[in-house]
């Protein structure tokens, strides 16, 4: 009976969509939309439904998805499979159970993406509010659909900048992740197979979503259109806010992520944080600011992943994503001063734009500040003696200075007075930290 509501619920979405409605065009939805919508929330299965919650979160996500509803496919099997039984004098009942169902012949093709945007931004939330009162093993195994089919709406802002959907889908979809992470393995049943196989799951779109919006496009210029001052800057904030969620509270309270997923977590803030330093120098003063602050806040957050200043209750799991990022982040680094040493040699006595500047301190600054703990340490791509040396001395806390020191002697003859007054703090730095002092 549950299910046939949740058909006669698709049929009526469906049926409300036609080329005669001019609702949407005037910036709202039809009325039976808008029934359904205050509907939804008074379908959440009560404790003897409890299996009905995938379901009804996976007949909601078809819409956000663009896909067939799931009702409306096992009924189509279903069909196949009893077209003997049609053929014997059962085909008036079976084709009327397909309408009631909304799986008739005539409109058989879902409309996908012309559910209508509007319907889908005021879905989004709806669906998520039911996702997060969910049982934990029902929302184990939905999870990965849930994260994919916001991943989905995100991506409208490359079409649609302007548009509402993802940022609504953005909002969302931190507070999705950030609620999952935070799920311990005990609430999610006795079967741990099924669980493993469904956090793997989980953690696979996670990857894909942060790979296409941070990298595809968060700190970029979207549009010719210029946006108002005001939407510039709540599209800026918003994407903050994403970095933030995913620094804090993806990275570093994850306790399951696979390595290679931790991996690729990583290298999307690399990339981005690697956008100021490959434009070439004629172009890089002409990138929008906010770009450049976008870029600035993940280098800043992979410095922030490798720090041992960590909360006690986390730091296994933190220790492990330090040990990911910190050879990732050493290698950035070199690259972004080596970039600027290359960049002050071509231009001679000119002076350098302010966002390479700027990058470069903020590099050497973070450098100065940065404490590792020795399992960060050992992580590090130096020599093995310096490490049993750092060890031996308790002296591990700023052994990637070690591995840019060839770098930093290059920095010494830099024009720029700020360059040069980080690098001589950064060289009395290794000095104390391989217990060398003055001799008078």
């Amino acid at each position: 009976m549950y299910l046939r509501l949740m058909a006669v619920m698709h049929l009526m979405i469906k049926s409300s969509m036609n080329s005669s409605d001019y609702d949407s065009e005037l910036g709202s939805i039809p009325a039976v939309q808008r029934g359904i919508l205050e509907i939804i929330p008074m379908l959440r299965p009560t404790t003897m439904l409890s299996s009905m919650w995938s379901p009804l979160l996976l007949e909601l996500l078809c819409y956000l998805n663009g896909e067939e509803s799931p009702l409306h496919r096992n009924s189509k099997e279903i069909r196949e499979q009893n077209s003997d039984a049609l053929a014997n004098g059962t085909k008036r009942s079976s084709v009327e159970q397909g309408h009631i169902n909304g799986t008739g012949t005539k409109g058989d093709t879902v409309v996908g993406c012309g559910w209508g945007i509007l319907f889908i931004e005021k879905l989004v939330p709806i669906m998520v509010n039911l996702f997060l009162e969910a049982p934990p093993n029902e929302r184990c195994s939905a999870s990965p659909q849930v994260i994919q089919g916001l991943g989905r709406c995100m991506n409208t802002r490359r079409d649609n900048p302007r548009g509402t959907l993802w940022r609504v889908s953005a909002e969302c979809f931190n507070r999705v992740v950030t609620d999952e992470v935070r799920q311990e393995n005990a609430e999610c049943g006795s079967d741990m197979n099924s669980y493993r196989l469904s956090r793997a799951r989980f953690w696979k779109e996670v990857a894909d979503v942060y790979e296409t919006f941070l990298v595809g496009s968060c700190g970029r210029v979207l549009s010719s259109d210029v946006p108002s001052a005001d939407s510039a800057t709540a599209d800026e904030s918003l994407e903050m806010t994403v970095l933030t969620v995913f620094g804090d509270s993806v990275l570093k309270l994850q306790k399951e992520a696979p390595v290679e997923v931790l991996q690729r977590l990583v290298n999307c803030l690399d990339r981005c944080a690697s956008r100021t330093g490959s434009l070439p120098i004629q172009t890089v003063g002409l990138l929008p600011l906010h770009c450049s602050r976008f870029s600035l806040g993940c280098l800043q957050m992979m410095f922030s992943l490798c720090s041992c200043i960590l909360k006690t209750s986390s730091y296994p799991a933190v220790s492990e994503t330090s040990k990911v990022s910190i050879s990732i982040l050493t290698k950035r680094c070199e690259v972004i001063l080596g970039q600027f040493l290359a960049d002050e040699n071509d231009l001679g006595d000119r002076p350098l734009p302010s966002v390479r500047i700027e990058e470069t301190v903020c590099v050497l600054q973070e450098l100065a500040r940065l404490i590792l703990d020795i399992e960060t340490a050992n992580a590090l791509n130096i020599p093995l003696y310096l490490k049993d040396a750092l060890r031996e001395n308790q002296s591990h806390g700023r052994a990637h200075l070690l591995s840019l020191l060839p770098t930093f002697s290059e920095l010494v003859v830099s024009r720029e007075p700020r360059v040069r007054e980080l690098v001589q703090v950064l060289l009395r730095l290794i000095s104390s930290e391989l217990g060398l002092q003055r001799l008078t």
